[in-house]
């Protein structure tokens, strides 16, 4: 298996999306790019809302400001003012800055932490924002034929009919570029080199996505698989309820050896079935502790994160590897 993917002789297509006039027209918005990333801000700044008599920017900002989370303290407006656009965007508020009946969140402390309801809300929110639905058709496909259908699309379309993407920087800061698979890929999708604010909204898509445990994203960096052996490539995919599989099967279906690198084995279960990583790490601990056909091999931490002086690098690094008996493992073998 070829892990250096060439982008030479490789189709280039642009990803689609709606253009500014076309949202302008059928939406009635201007600017529907909502860079926030954190949820908690989110529903505080909509309960502020839902409170105060006076409903203007100021008045909000001042409120957040006097609350008892500290890490509100230094909030000016022009943050504050991102996250109200975002609420309009989200149908959670007007523009006169009041509240839309039926919803949004229940009337709560802004220090108590995100409940359960709480994020259904932003579920539902993150099903049907069309910008974040247009992303998630690319997961589908991201062809015209398929986006132009985007909105018919529901949840289950994206947990039941996906397939993971890959993704990378390519001659930008931004990721700009995805592939529908890393093996033997024939077309490369891109982002128009002028939609930089769509570069920026796709990690936006991404953070909320994983925070409310709806996709999976790691960096492929552990499997070995580089973008002209150079630059870094990631996965990330709508994650599926976990179903017992035929892991002896599995291996012997898909791997020559019987010495099998578990980082390896663990991708190839995502392309397959797109289960978490969690997930499959503690099917595969479940399956060496009952099946007498399978064994392992320890490695240490320290071999892991060799090199490695930040707590994301080192996250990265270990990512892959279950753990048994506060040990890491490398790899499983299949006894004959």
């Amino acid at each position: 298996m070829n892990k250096n993917i060439l982008l030479e002789n490789i189709e280039l297509r642009k990803v689609p999306i709606l253009s500014d006039e076309v949202v302008k027209s059928r939406y009635d918005k201007g600017w529907s790019y909502s860079n926030v990333y954190s949820l908690k801000p989110l529903r505080d700044i909509y309960l502020i809302s839902s409170y105060s008599e006076r409903k203007s920017l100021g008045s909000i900002t001042q409120n957040l400001r006097t609350s008892a989370e500290k890490c509100y303290n230094d909030w000016n407006e022009r943050k504050v003012l991102e996250y109200i656009n975002a609420l309009k965007n989200f149908k959670l508020i007007g523009n006169d800055l009041k509240i839309i009946p039926k919803t949004g969140f229940e009337k709560k402390e802004i220090t108590s932490l995100l409940t359960t309801e709480d994020l259904e809300i932003f579920k539902n929110i993150f099903f049907s924002y069309f910008r974040f639905k247009e992303i998630s058709s690319w997961f589908i496909k991201p062809i015209p034929e398929i986006h132009k259908n985007f909105e018919e699309f529901q949840s289950i379309d994206y947990i039941v009919g996906s397939s993971p993407l890959y993704y990378f920087s390519l001659n930008n800061r931004f990721t700009n570029s995805f592939l529908t698979t890393i093996d033997n890929p024939k077309v490369l999708y891109q982002i128009d080199e002028s939609m930089s604010h769509l570069m920026r909204f796709w990690d936006v898509y991404l953070k909320w996505g994983t925070t409310l445990n709806l996709l999976e994203k790691f960096n492929l960096q552990s499997v070995g698989y580089k973008v002209g052996s150079v630059k870094e490539i990631s996965i990330a995919y709508f994650i599926k309820p976990f179903e017992r599989f035929d892991l002896i099967n599995f291996i012997e279906s898909n791997f020559k050896g019987r010495h099998i690198r578990i980082p390896d084995l663990i991708l190839e279960i995502i392309k397959k079935y797109r289960f978490s990583v969690e997930a499959i790490k503690d099917y595969l601990i479940s399956e060496i502790k009952v099946q007498d056909r399978l064994t392992y091999e320890r490695t240490s931490e320290i071999f892991l994160i060799k090199g490695k002086t930040t707590s994301k690098n080192q996250k990265d690094a270990t990512y892959l590897y279950p753990t048994l008996q506060d040990n890491y493992l490398s790899h499983i073998i299949l006894r004959k």
